[in-house]
């Protein structure tokens, strides 16, 4: 009757208050960490804090692993090695293998790709895998009571934990989907983004994908590959790299049989094509004289991500946005309120698996330990666009480099694909490697490469320009042969001589007096 009698004053107190007794926070736990979002961010930090004995929790609302695990990277790239193999059964017979007719089965596709995904999260993000390392896990959304209180609420109740920060907290939310209100009627049709074209029930046999950036190349060819008509729609392909880079890819596309349609996407609206839900989406070319209408089945939008910062209350403790709506931090990646930091997605920089863990790692370092490191990289990340060839580039490309040198002072080595042995044994021909640096002291300053093996080549490049490594140098670097790497030492090779011939007079001065 006590334990009755103090409920019903329990609920008084609280009712009295404003507050429902299904309010009242299930559990309370402190933690010196506290990472909000387990994505490659998130999953890092709080990796970072177990190693030093540090107690740390990761609060997620979806899945460990975030978009890079269910969404990104391994989704896309597991489809990627499917179209390149339905590829190269279509292309055999230039290598003198003649095959039969190809039959792609989706349902096995989309198997595959679950079961990898599975595999990976299994392996590297889940739960269980957390728990080994001495870090919890809480599922549910959270949100900010003060700078050392959050609330995690529950399966969308008002059921909730309460986490307390001993040392600090990273934000890692990520980002999502873009999805472009200037496209009238687009909230009255059927469209997918990378988030869900994974789960299709079937492949279209048309597609037309709205944006020209990494996403929507990659996701166009690999669905070209498999058999879909596919057509792009952007202001470019590809257009933050190299102007070459759009050159060359765009012959490869159309070579393919993809078609790119260079303008922007106005309206769209429903309509059957023998049947079937498919789309009219008008296009207004980048001159605005013209328009042109272009319908298909699958309707993809790919105009790029945005960070995910609501519902945290991040307004309640004062943590600012900058004019991009991302999470402000200075160059050690803390926001506007001490001993919060945000890393990856969500801080607007780079959106990079490989730089949100780097980010991460920072971040928890940097609450947890004394001193601090810097978390914002310039130019110095390396991206890789996974279409084949592949499109990779670090630091500066060569429009930047002379506007911030001046055309005198830069120097540019190029290589084209075609000129290189092992493309040409494997008939792999369009590409290119283009390397920038500075003609007084050969400081590389960038690279931009199409080729096959991309993304492994703009690897060196990073590494000799972390390192302080001139360009000449590259050549006293033995590579492989008849690697694709090798092209970088004979480029190398070719300005190490360039930088000899200038000293012709003097070495011959010196070879004469015996030296």
């Amino acid at each position: 009757c006590r334990s009755i009698n103090y409920l019903i004053i329990l609920s008084i107190i609280f009712l009295s208050r404003g507050m429902a007794l299904s309010s009242i926070a299930k559990s309370i736990k402190a933690y010196d960490l506290v990472v909000i979002g387990g994505g490659s961010a998130g999953l890092t930090a709080a990796k970072f804090a177990a190693t030093f004995d540090k107690s740390a929790v990761i609060i997620e609302k979806g899945k460990l692993g975030g978009d890079c695990t269910w969404t990104g990277c391994v989704p896309s790239k597991t489809l990627i090695s499917c179209a390149a193999a339905a590829h190269a059964v279509r292309t055999s017979e230039k290598y003198g293998i003649k095959s039969g007719s190809l039959n792609v089965s989706w349902p096995l596709i989309r198997e595959k790709i679950r079961s990898t995904i599975h595999k990976i999260y299994e392996e590297d993000d889940s739960p269980e895998v957390m728990k080994k390392l001495g870090v919890d896990t809480i599922c549910g959304r959270a949100e900010f009571v003060s700078e050392k209180v959050l609330h995690v609420f529950h399966d969308n109740s008002d059921d909730y934990s309460e986490v307390h920060v001993n040392e600090g907290v990273v934000i890692s939310t990520g980002a999502s989907p873009i999805i472009p209100s200037s496209i009238d009627g687009l909230d009255l049709v059927e469209y997918v983004t990378y988030e869900n074209i994974f789960e299709l029930k079937e492949l279209p046999k048309t597609m037309t994908c709205v944006g020209g950036g990494p996403i929507s190349a990659e996701l166009s060819q690999a669905f070209s590959r498999l058999g879909v008509k596919v057509t792009i729609v952007g202001p470019s392909l590809l257009g933050r790299e190299d102007p070459q880079v759009n050159s060359v890819m765009q012959k490869v596309f159309e070579d393919e049989g993809i078609r790119i349609v260079n303008g922007r996407v106005s309206a769209v609206r429903a309509i059957s094509i023998s049947g079937t839900k498919g789309h009219s989406v008008l296009v207004d070319s980048d001159s605005g004289n013209e328009t042109e209408n272009i319908e298909g089945e699958l309707l993809v939008i790919a105009t790029g991500r945005q960070p995910v910062v609501k519902g945290l209350g991040l307004e309640k403790i004062g943590v600012n946005l900058n004019p991009k709506g991302a999470i402000e931090v200075d160059n050690t990646l803390r926001t506007s309120v001490k001993g919060i930091y945000a890393a990856g997605d969500c801080t607007g920089d780079k959106q990079f698996t490989h730089y949100a863990g780097y980010q991460g790692a920072v971040a928890a370092r940097n609450v947890l330990l004394p001193f601090t490191d810097p978390g914002v990289m310039k130019d110095d990340v390396p991206a890789t666009t996974f279409t084949a060839p592949e499109v990779a580039s670090v630091g500066m490309n060569e429009a930047e480099a002379r506007e911030s040198f001046g055309d005198k002072s830069v120097g540019v080595a190029t290589q084209e694909v075609k000129e290189i042995d092992r493309a040409v044994c494997e008939d792999r021909i369009p590409g290119f490697i283009k390397i920038i640096y500075l003609k007084k002291n050969y400081k590389i300053l960038g690279a931009t490469i199409v080729s096959p093996n991309a993304g492994e080549l703009i690897s060196e490049i990073g590494v000799a320009m972390k390192a302080g490594m001139k360009f000449d140098t590259l050549a006293t670097v033995m590579h492989s042969y008849p690697s694709y790497a090798f092209a970088l030492q004979v480029m190398a090779a070719d300005i190490y001589y360039e930088k000899l011939s200038k000293l012709k007079g003097l070495l011959s001065f010196l070879k004469n007096l015996g030296f």
